[in-house]
């Protein structure tokens, strides 16, 4: 058996319910866990602003917790709240992988100092306007599962050229458009920019790009050499290309039942219940408390 020290979790469909939250027996699990001196570390594609109350929820900064944030970019010493950064994409760069993405006619989300930026057309900012009404409608209707996408929407701008809006790197850059255009497109930028990028699929239509350096894997593993072990320490838990890096990587990886069809194909362990039925903290007790 592995000589578990840390939990890793990715938040969109693995610690979060399909509510978007974290359910109160795997709150009430996870903090019994941890006064037990077990670490958490919640690794998600989101920005620290979007992950903080989750992490509040947990106590990380009462428990020495952490945040990997980006997809890996940054890691968020929760109590001493201190940054550990890794490399953006020049800026330079990004407007080039961008001009190439309006090339194969794939949109591109990105995050520029704290605001969403969104490239569309006029029809598809009219139907973009048109699915944040439809959202904000869905969800003062009770659907809690559009929340994010909601806020995300609703608080970003569109525009047709988003070039003209980076002066500094970018944490990461999302494409969205079909598999055909997506490979054209990554083969361009490999051809000019070999090794500078890693690739993250999302689902079949959305595809992450950071900086080689970044993923969860090395971010995780830095947390790891900062606390004297590595991750053949850590149980990690997440649902899609992000994750596989550091599942593939860990002493126990697991992949969420509910995770996407690449990363299921590709998982060491599928945990036995979806994210929606607590399927982390049962996978925490078969493998630690196999007697309960």
């Amino acid at each position: 058996m592995k000589d578990i020290k840390m939990f890793s979790f990715d938040l969109d469909g693995t610690l979060l319910n399909d509510h978007k939250v974290i359910s109160d027996r795997t709150i009430h699990d996870l903090l019994e866990y941890q006064k037990e001196g077990y670490r958490i570390t919640l690794a998600s594609g989101r920005y620290y602003k979007e992950v903080e109350r989750f992490a509040k929820q947990l106590k990380l900064d009462e428990f020495n917790g952490y945040a990997v944030c980006g997809n890996g970019y940054e890691v968020i010493d929760i109590k001493n709240n201190t940054k550990h950064t890794f490399e953006l994409i020049d800026s330079e760069i990004a407007k080039d992988v961008i001009t190439i993405a309006n090339k194969y006619h794939l949109m591109q989300y990105v995050k520029i100092n704290g605001t969403y930026y969104l490239s569309t057309n006029t029809l598809e900012k009219a139907f973009m306007n048109g699915v944040t009404k439809l959202s904000k409608v869905a969800l003062k209707a009770g659907v809690k599962q559009l929340t994010y996408a909601s806020h995300m929407l609703e608080e970003s701008i569109f525009s047709n050229d988003l070039t003209q809006f980076i002066q500094d790197g970018l944490v990461k850059m999302c494409v969205i458009g079909t598999f055909s255009q997506q490979k054209k497109w990554i083969e361009e930028i490999n051809e000019k920019y070999p090794h500078y990028f890693s690739f993250y699929p999302i689902n079949p239509f959305s595809l992450e790009i950071t900086h080689h350096s970044v993923s969860k894997k090395n971010a995780v593993n830095y947390i790891c050499e900062c606390n004297g072990f590595t991750l053949d320490n850590v149980m990690s838990f997440g649902d899609s290309g992000n994750d596989e890096p550091l599942l593939l990587n860990s002493g126990i990886g697991v992949t969420m039942k509910n995770g996407t069809k690449r990363a299921l194909k590709k998982a060491k362990i599928i945990s036995d219940d979806t994210n929606h039925n607590d399927g982390v903290i049962k996978m925490i007790h078969k493998y630690l408390k196999p007697e309960d």
